[in-house]
């Protein structure tokens, strides 16, 4: 549907005709990040109540970089539980998801990795505008931390199986590429651009 985020009505309207729900909205001006993302706790909440005692699914995105790292060693599962959004405020995605869970809502989450197609490459395409303005693309230290991705229509058939057959309260990862290091995509781009490759240190020297 069209609309506004902050026209909690309209969401709430929107809901008695339909069988089920995606929302895959999200306002990423990151200069206002907190307040989108309690925006984002709020729409949750609205669907989530308009679709309570109904057993009619809502799923909602996250993201697998909001997992707590903290917790675990190795690869992160889709059981692995988020940080908190006062340390990192996009994770109010997770919080009213599992508010609306305890409330009984069919709600399901889908965490995104990186999303891409062969115009698009999200936050690469900032990787990409940096390089092109200082000559030469970068990675840091020894380029070993890792980027995991998924093409969008890989992303989009996952949101369709979660609707119709994901399990309430499941967590599942839009990921088809796994732990691909910065090294190697730095060193992809570099070729592409036609520019050095250069690894830095976090200090930028």
């Amino acid at each position: 549907m069209f609309g506004e985020l902050t026209d909690l009505k309209s969401l709430r309207d929107a809901t008695n005709s339909v069988d089920g729900v995606i929302h895959t909205a999200f306002n990423h001006d990151f200069s206002k990040l907190k307040e989108n993302s309690e925006i984002d706790r709020r729409v949750i909440e609205t669907l989530g109540e308009a679709l309570a005692g109904s057993q009619r699914p809502l799923v909602v995105s996250s993201g697998t970089g909001l997992v707590d790292r903290s917790r675990i060693h190795g690869l992160v599962r889709e059981t692995d539980k988020p940080v908190s959004s006062a340390l990192f405020p996009r994770a109010a995605t997770e919080e009213a998801a599992a508010s609306m869970l305890a409330k009984g809502v069919n709600i399901i989450v889908v965490r995104l990795s990186q999303v891409h197609d062969t115009e698009h490459q999200g936050r690469l395409a900032e990787h990409i505008r940096i390089a092109r303005e200082k000559g030469f693309v970068a990675y840091v230290g020894q380029g070993e931390n890792r980027l995991s991705a998924v093409h969008v229509t890989d992303a989009a058939r996952l949101y369709r199986l979660a609707l119709e057959k994901g399990e309430t309260g499941a967590h599942y990862h839009a990921v088809a590429e796994e732990g691909v290091p910065m090294h190697a995509i730095a060193a992809q781009l570099a070729e592409s651009l036609s520019l050095p490759v250069r690894s830095i240190s976090t200090g930028g020297s």
